[in-house]
Parts: C-alpha cells; structure tokens; sequence
C-alpha cells in the first residue's frame, strides 16, 4: 500500500456535557435492544476518524501477534504488551480518552450506573486487526479481571477502518442467548462506535471469513469496562482529621 502522510497532531478531549447528553439520549436504546442490551452510534469522532484510521498499524507492525486457531484466525492483537511501542500518538491519545472521566461518565448515562472502571491495561483489547480470511467464532467473553479483582460489565468497540466496503463482511453478529439465530449483524464501518452490555450468555463475533481484499483489513479499537463486586459499605467513611496542629 501507499505510505500517507500524517497531519501534524492536535491534542483534543472529549467535551463532557455533549457526551453525557448523548448517553442520556440513548439510554432507554441501549436497554431496550435485543438479544442483550447494546447501542451502535455513527459518526462518533467525525473527522477525527479519518486521522485515527490513517493512523492505524498496518499489518506489518512488528508488534502484532497473530493468532491462528479454530475459533480464530487471521487476527492481529497485543500491542499493548509493548505499551504500544511504535504507535502513531494519535491512537495512543485516543485509547486515553476512552479511560478517561468525560467517557466513563457518557458510559455512565448510557447505561444507568455510577461505578465503571476502565483498563489502563486493556487486557484482552486495545488495537485489534482481522486479515482477509480471518474470523472470529461466536464466543461469551471473560468476565473478571482477576488481578484487581474487578467483574466486566461492558464492552466498547470503535471501528476505524481505512476503507470498508459492506459487501466483504466481517460483520459482528449478536446471536440469542440459546445460540439458535444471530439477531443483529452490525458492519464494522469507520466511525462507528458500539457500547455493549457483558453476560456469559451474551454470544456474539464474526464467524464467518472476511472478504476483504489484500491491502484492507478489519480495524477496531476495543475497550472493557468493569466494577467492583458488590460488598458492605456501612463502615466506610470520609477522611478522619487528627486536630489542628498549633502553629
């Protein structure tokens, strides 16, 4: 493919109130969609979108690691383990913002709670890339993050492709919850954000091989969220002052 060049970056944030007032907007969506509760927004970043998919690691990044097996093959992922050594800073700021307040709060809204923790390590997410032939079998995703002792609730994916042409496929299919039908087929265009609920009933992916020409790939950006287990608060206090100290 052609090398393009990058724009020089331009540090931005999310703006908190139109960002809470879009979850609020799509909160009875989300809760009301089936086969389990989700929402699919377009136009997330606006431009942005075709800077961040500009930016995108092509496939010969050398901190890829591909993954090959029955439930799932031709998939690229784990530039994280390298703290995403070699990464335009343009995705880098991007991943930031998606743990950041303005965010967790728009996640907030949309979904009806207070208590969302993101990942600064983006286990299991982060940059993930599918090649032409590649799939990804129905599947329920881990539900814990075992070292901070954390449950998942929700998942976010952002799709960043630099071109996608809806007849190639590489749709993620949201299947019911006895795995008999898929019930919603959502295309992984550029710009569209997609906010869904955790379950280990909760069967989705895209199982059947991508169509998608050499030089094109898949590209998603993923985020997990979660919560502490419920527990009892009654002996939890504010700060506990020791007296004045006399000057």
């Amino acid at each position: 493919m052609l090398t393009r060049s990058l724009p020089a970056f331009e540090p931005w944030t999310f703006e908190r109130r139109a960002l809470v007032a879009l979850g609020r907007a799509h909160h009875a969506t989300y809760l009301a969609a089936q086969p389990y509760p989700h929402v699919v927004l377009d136009g997330f970043l606006g431009e942005r979108a075709t800077v961040l998919a500009e930016a995108f690691p092509a496939p010969t990044h050398p901190h890829w690691k591909r993954r090959d097996y029955a439930e799932q093959a031709g998939r690229l992922s784990q530039l994280q383990r390298s703290d995403f050594e070699g990464v335009a800073t343009e995705l880098r700021w991007f991943l930031s913002e998606l743990r950041g307040m303005a965010f967790l709060d728009f996640l907030g809204a949309l979904v009806g709670r207070d208590d969302l923790i993101a990942d600064p390590r983006h286990t299991g997410a982060g940059l993930l890339a599918t090649l032409p032939g590649g799939h990804l079998a129905l599947h329920a995703d881990f539900n814990r993050d075992s070292a901070r002792h954390l449950d998942r609730v929700l998942s976010v994916f952002y799709y960043l492709p630099r071109e996608w042409d809806e007849a190639w496929g590489g749709e993620l299919e949201l299947w019911d919850r006895q795995r008999t039908r898929c019930e919603v087929r959502i295309a992984p265009v550029r710009d569209r954000l997609v906010v869904m609920a955790h379950g280990d009933d909760h069967w989705h992916g895209h199982p059947a091989p991508l169509g998608c020409p050499a030089g094109h790939w898949r590209a998603v950006v993923a985020a997990y969220y979660y919560a502490a287990p419920a527990r009892d608060e009654s002996d939890a206090h504010g700060a506990l002052w020791g007296g004045t100290m006399a000057p």
